[in-house]
């Protein structure tokens, strides 16, 4: 899914960041957003779910919209001047009771151990998956049932992407395919992966989509269609139908809707440019960010689509500088960020840090809010470039999909902030943290 190994260079970089921050925020400004607490709110409001956090400190913790409950699921994270471990990848089961995280450990880049773990998330319980010296887990995708793990290992001296899947119960992981950059969609049924593998920004000639079934003998099914612009392939809630940009007649690259075997196109749009996309939790909208280029880490505009029987209807279009999008867990709304040029920098390095504006948008009335302004942690700006596929794995919105869950720069340094998806509340600061992932139940 990377070109090389930059995730885990950014994870080396943390360590300045986490010694700086602070212990606890409570009663302190958020930064740029300069808002007051709700204390009340946090105790009568009902809760929804866990959210699961990076803390400042490099270690994992779990913890209710109030703050409160906090439980430490890992606790010997290390910052030291010849030795780091620290903390990442945490991401939650469906049935909302385990996660999986990673540890990345060792005294330099070329001298690093990780190991994969899954938990309950009060931290019981903990199952080694997989540990390795040479290959390192960037990315971590749970199976529909809970049951099983699938993760993208690269080479600590390589460039290639290897994809694995492992029985959360035990028994080794097993490798099911390599690429670069590779990504992946689990059906519904979790007995087959649809990768996308070797494409992403250009038309290579090895590049492909292809079905890998996980019987006791692995077997792929290439799928017949030459992929387009794309990055994450996308499948309906019911299994039914891959949402993909496939390659035209022409030679136009297209946003399409296909049947499981490739047949039967539903043109969506023509886009020549990267685009990335998601079905909405029902299965019956889309949306769609098209780049300003074929940089997938660039901003772009967002569109919503209405899946009817004959025809797709556009519901509306967001020309401005969006980056990411999340669907509310009931189908009603969408969250999605704005990137905005420096505004009051929390720092005065000379590459001014990405602000974000968090803006809400109701399907049905088509009306968007803007919750409020932020700088982000660098944490949530590096999953921006793939953000496709970890809107597949994480989610910032509650399960009742009244809250979303924020990691902001403060005044004391990064936070989790909660706010109300009405925005009738002003946000309000939990945790010290970096990164914060809700749990889908």
């Amino acid at each position: 899914m990377l070109d090389n190994l930059k995730r885990y260079r950014i994870i080396w970089l943390l360590a300045a960041l986490m010694t700086a921050a602070c212990s606890t925020l409570e009663g302190q400004p958020i930064g740029q957003l300069t808002v007051p607490q709700s204390p009340l709110l946090r105790t009568l409001e009902r809760k929804s779910g866990l959210i699961a956090f990076l803390g400042v400190d490099g270690n994992i913790y779990t913890m209710n919209q109030a703050g409160k409950n906090l439980a430490q699921v890992t606790n010997d994270a290390e910052l030291g001047d010849d030795f780091i471990r620290y903390y990442s990848q945490v991401t939650w089961a469906p049935d909302g009771e385990h996660i999986a995280y990673v540890s990345y450990s060792g005294s330099s880049m070329t001298e690093v151990e990780a190991r994969l773990y899954v938990s309950q998330s009060s931290g019981e319980q903990v199952r080694e998956i997989f540990a390795s010296d040479h290959l390192i887990p960037v990315f971590l995708y749970w199976a529909p049932n809970s049951l099983m793990l699938s993760f993208l290992a690269m080479q600590a001296h390589g460039s290639h992407g290897i994809l694995h899947v492992a029985h959360v119960e035990g028994g080794e992981a097993r490798v099911m395919d390599t690429g670069q950059p590779l990504f992946w969609a689990w059906m519904p049924s979790a007995t087959h992966i649809l990768i996308h593998s070797n494409g992403a920004r250009s038309n290579r000639p090895d590049a492909r989509l292809a079905f890998i079934s996980l019987e006791d003998q692995i077997v792929e099914e290439g799928l017949g269609r030459a992929p387009g612009l794309f990055q994450a392939p996308a499948i309906s809630p019911d299994g039914s139908h891959l949402l993909l940009a496939l390659e035209t007649d022409e030679g136009e690259s297209a946003l399409m809707i296909v049947d499981t075997d490739g047949q039967n196109s539903k043109v969506i749009a023509i886009s020549q440019q990267a685009i990335a996309f998601d079905w909405s939790p029902d299965g019956s909208h889309i949306g769609y960010l098209t780049y300003k280029d074929e940089n997938h880490a660039a901003h772009g505009t967002l569109t919503f689509v209405e899946l009817e029987t004959n025809e797709n209807k556009t519901l509306m279009t967001i020309e401005s500088n969006v980056v990411a999008f999340f669907w509310a867990p009931d189908g009603k709304r969408v969250a999605y960020f704005e990137i905005e040029r420096n505004v009051d920098a929390h720092d005065s390095s000379e590459e001014d840090p990405i602000h974000l504006s968090l803006h809400v948008l109701d399907v049905d009335s088509r009306e968007s809010d803007l919750l409020f302004s932020f700088t982000p942690s660098e944490q949530f700006v590096g999953l921006l470039p793939h953000i496709d596929q970890h809107q597949r794995t994480f989610t910032i919105w509650s399960p009742d999909s009244q809250y979303l869950a924020i990691s902001a720069y403060t005044q004391a340094g990064p936070a989790i902030v909660i706010a109300q998806a009405d925005g009738d509340f002003e946000p309000r600061v939990l945790q010290p943290g970096t990164l914060a992932v809700w749990s889908w139940q």
